[in-house]
């Protein structure tokens, strides 16, 4: 039996078994980051002003699986009305799969939409994609974790790849420093006395949070699937909490010499191994454990045990000073400024066609070996001719 709950502007009342489902897929799994209950709770709840103008629905089969349906009228991409599909765990059960997400589409077509993307959980500010390969290596925190069987089953009931993303692991930090020193050094001079790089902390962060704000959005605007949040959402999104966790080592804010904001690139450690199921047994304390909303630099880093993974996770440049080659500036900027505090570094979740990837597959073609590449794919599929009875 499914058990459906939808919403518009009223709180969704999660049912048990939405927590008890994830538990159920990753229980042995040592390296799954479990859910915070309370965290998801609240996103589904009435004070998420997502809800003022769109609709979410949760499907949920037995004890077995679950997804939610999310429905933005105002999206539309590549002429077609979408539906999204988030929080989606299951068994390795094709009927289950197939019930489910027969059930979703056919509410998506009744909202309007003519296409499916996913897995996005609300929009692309919060976690999307699947981990389509190395199944085995613990995930950081925000990025994809499932199990195996997933994209198997996802393209059985219909659904191919839209894009594919790659995180590139270096493992050899010092090496990595000696190839990029050329490129550095001839960029330096290149854009010397043009832009003040400038260490970005919490504080940093904060203080500029309400410019940050419209820049990150015309920034990420371009991106694919891309949905703007309000304020309040992103106070939440990307406030306090996201802040603590950046390395202040590391992470930078870019301005030029009228003291404008022109990009930022957000870096932190790979906490992951604090906060998942292996990490939180290891503690002792179950009843405290710690999880990924508390994470904080000043009191984690020197928590982690070597090696220490870097992730450039996020960046930033204003559209006037793209042309101007920060982000392979930042990148070994980045690097240099790592090598006393971890020692592996990587660049974390780029897709396959963004220009930031170049510099990965240039040092790869030039002979580095030390990246272990992860991969992820986000998943389509057309409603155009899909018949909302298929699979029942």
């Amino acid at each position: 039996m499914n058990k459906v709950i939808q919403s518009a502007a009223d709180d969704i009342k999660l049912p048990k078994e939405f927590f008890s489902i994830a538990k159920k897929v990753y229980q042995g799994d040592p390296n799954w980051i479990p859910e915070q209950e309370e965290k998801v709770r609240s996103q589904f709840s009435e004070d998420n002003s997502y809800f003022s103008n769109n609709k979410a629905k949760v499907f949920v089969h037995e004890s077995n699986a679950r997804l939610v349906g999310f429905y933005n009228p105002t999206v539309v991409i590549e002429d077609e009305n979408v539906a999204y599909f988030g929080f989606w765990e299951t068994i390795n059960d094709s009927k289950v799969t197939a019930t489910l997400f027969t059930d979703f589409e056919a509410w998506a077509k009744e909202c309007g939409a003519n296409r499916i993307y996913g897995p996005i959980n609300f929009s692309t500010y919060q976690g999307n994609r699947l981990r389509i390969d190395a199944f085995d290596q613990a995930p950081f925190i925000d990025e994809p974790y499932n199990p195996s069987y997933y994209p198997s089953l996802i393209k059985e009931h219909g659904y191919e790849v839209k894009y594919h993303y790659l995180t590139g692991i270096n493992q050899n930090l010092p090496n990595l420093i000696k190839q990029l020193a050329p490129s550095f050094k001839m960029m330096n001079k290149k854009l010397e006395g043009m832009f003040n790089f400038e260490p970005l902390n919490e504080k940093v962060w904060l203080e500029n949070l309400e410019n940050l704000y419209p820049l990150v959005d015309s920034i990420f605007s371009e991106n694919f699937a891309y949905t703007p949040i309000s304020w309040e959402n992103f106070q939440v999104q990307c406030g306090e909490r996201f802040a603590k966790k950046m390395c202040p080592k590391t992470s930078m804010l870019v301005r030029d010499n009228d003291g404008e904001i022109a990009a930022f690139f957000i870096t932190y450690p790979d906490y992951g191994s604090l906060v998942n199921q292996q990490g939180i047994e290891e503690s002792g304390d179950a009843a405290n454990e710690l999880n990924s909303s508390d994470i904080s630099f000043d009191l984690h880093y020197p928590l982690l045990k070597t090696p220490r993974l870097l992730l450039a996770k996020t960046a930033g440049i204003a559209h006037k000073y793209r042309a101007y080659g920060l982000f392979p500036l930042m990148i070994m900027r980045i690097a240099s400024a790592a090598k006393d505090s971890y020692e592996h570094m990587a660049g974390a979740m780029g897709r396959e066609d963004n220009p930031s990837l170049s510099i990965y597959h240039k040092l790869v073609a030039e002979g580095n070996v030390d990246f272990v590449p992860r991969n992820y794919a986000l998943f389509t599929k057309s409603l155009d001719n899909t018949d909302s009875s298929e699979g029942k």
